[in-house]
């Protein structure tokens, strides 16, 4: 259980100073530059294919010319749109954070699950670090689980942010198997309270990150996929 105790903490250290619910990451900035003066009535237009502009006109600056019009200079909001960083998304640096732990327990989980009954949905498996119960067929999801974090964590933020959610109910519902099954035959994972509270935690991190962050910067990435 300390042990449990020391991943669940490394990984909330992981998240919190990364987790911005609702806010965009540092690599979505708005930047503010003042355009050269245009003729008054004039319209301008146009993108580069990675930038989504607003421009709105401020007050008249009347300047004398050769022709007498009045120039007026165009306030232009430039706001850079493109795949944030893994450390400026929080769904990709979840993905990986949780993607890594789930592939250590699953591959360490293999060797301690032939302690137990080596049957592959054995009741009675082995015990990793003497708290989570394994058997072959845990330590197998557990690293299926992990591959999609990992593929999908250093992806985009829309695929880790779908890749999380996938994971996450997954682990929610062995959570919920595991509390209300583990003490019966239907236990054909080997699992243990360490486990189920694993399950749970880390299933529920990362829904509420799934849900919760990233939405300007996935608004952002889908308007310009649309454009």
């Amino acid at each position: 259980m300390v042990l449990l105790g020391v991943a669940v903490i490394g990984l909330l250290v992981r998240l919190v100073p990364r987790v911005r619910f609702g806010r965009s990451g540092p690599d979505t900035i708005p930047l503010v530059r003042r355009s050269a003066p245009v003729n008054q009535g004039s319209a301008t237009s146009g993108s580069d294919g990675r930038s989504a502009r607003a421009r709105r006109t401020a007050a008249p600056a009347p300047l004398t010319g050769s022709s007498g019009a009045t120039t007026l200079y165009q306030e232009e909001t430039e706001v850079a749109i493109k795949e944030p960083s893994i450390t400026a998304s929080p769904n990709r640096a979840l993905a990986l954070t949780a993607g890594s732990l789930l592939a250590l327990w699953g591959f360490l989980g293999f060797f301690f699950a032939a302690d137990g009954d080596p049957g592959f949905f054995s009741r009675e498996g082995g015990m990793l670090w003497n708290a989570f119960g394994v058997n072959p067929a845990l330590c197998l999801l557990w690293v299926l689980l992990a591959v999609v974090l990992l593929i999908t964590g250093p992806g985009t933020t829309i695929g880790s942010r779908n890749g999380n959610r996938l994971v996450g109910v997954v682990l929610v519902v062995m959570a919920v198997y595991g509390f209300a099954l583990g003490g019966t035959s239907a236990n054909v994972f080997a699992l243990t309270f360490a486990d189920n509270l694993f399950h749970a935690i880390v299933g529920v991190v990362l829904l509420l990150t799934a849900f919760g962050a990233d939405r300007e910067n996935v608004r952002a990435l889908r308007a310009a996929a649309r454009a």
